[in-house]
């Protein structure tokens, strides 16, 4: 988790994961998340957590909205992936 060092924005965070293909559906990115947004709650007095997914992950888009996440914003060929660009949203939790 990344805080903001601009004091008008030290109130949020910035995270990204990553969970192993062999690996997924078994909780460890709930965990990871139920972890971040622990910290971010109750140790370093965050109120806005940021994040960048890609639009067609929709195993992570649908996990970060089970935590409350929302898409505030969509950014078209956000990366070169796989010899194409992709898009990508915008997405936030707000205590």
């Amino acid at each position: 988790m990344v805080l903001a060092t601009n004091a008008r924005r030290r109130h949020v965070a910035y995270f990204g994961m990553g969970v192993k293909d062999n690996v997924q559906g078994q909780g460890v990115g709930s965990a990871l998340l139920e972890t971040a947004i622990d910290l971010a709650d109750n140790w370093v007095n965050i109120k806005r957590i940021e994040l960048t997914v890609y639009s067609d992950n929709v195993r992570a888009i649908n996990l970060y909205k089970k935590f409350g996440f929302v898409i505030e914003g969509e950014a078209k060929s956000y990366a070169f992936r796989n010899g194409k660009y992709v898009d990508a949203y915008h997405m936030a939790r707000i205590i």
